[in-house]
Formats: structure tokens, sequence, C-alpha cells
């Protein structure tokens, strides 16, 4: 039997990594579901975790995200609803003039 690894460029280095095994069966699972290798999912979370990047499609979605509430006619202008969403109402909870 023969292993393949496919690395993205040199500047990989091989090592291993010991995990529960209940962590090690939701890593497979989701390598399933998504058409990626364990590897490849470990390596996003370390990078999302430790150096703040975003995932590679995170800018995709965000501009396939902007404008889908354009349209709707049931919450009036977004800056209407934008200042009712974001309203103080802690004075009025605890009964203090403004």
């Amino acid at each position: 039997m023969y292993v393949i690894h496919y690395m993205k460029g040199d500047d990989m280095k091989r090592t291993q990594l010991y995990i529960e095994d209940d962590i090690f069966k939701s890593l497979k699972r989701i390598s399933r579901e998504r058409s990626v290798s364990i590897s490849e999912l470990v390596r996003d979370a370390i990078r999302r975790v430790y150096t703040g990047e975003r995932p590679t499609d995170a800018e995709f979605i965000l501009k396939e995200a902007a404008g889908v509430w354009k349209d709707r006619k049931d919450i009036g202008p977004t800056e209407t609803y934008v200042r009712r969403m974001r309203k103080d109402s802690r004075r009025e909870r605890m009964r203090l003039n403004k």
C-alpha cells in the first residue's frame, strides 16, 4: 500500500498530532462532508485561532451576502431599522429620564 501526500508548496512541515477519539471522529465526519482532508481542517483551524486569518472563502461569502435585504419592504428604510435595533432601552427599563 502506498500513501501519497499532496502538499501545497515546499514550505509545509510534517508533524504528528495526538487527539482524543471523539475529536478524531468529528474531524473525519466533517472532512467527508466537505471533501477535504483532516490535515486541511486542522490547518484552517490553526490559522483562524492562532493567526486571526479568515477562512479562504470568507470574502466570497461576504460578497454574496451583500445586499440580500435590499428589496425587503417589511422593515422600512435601513437607517430606521438599524436605529430601532440599536436603540438603548436601558434608561426606559430603569425608569430614568433621558
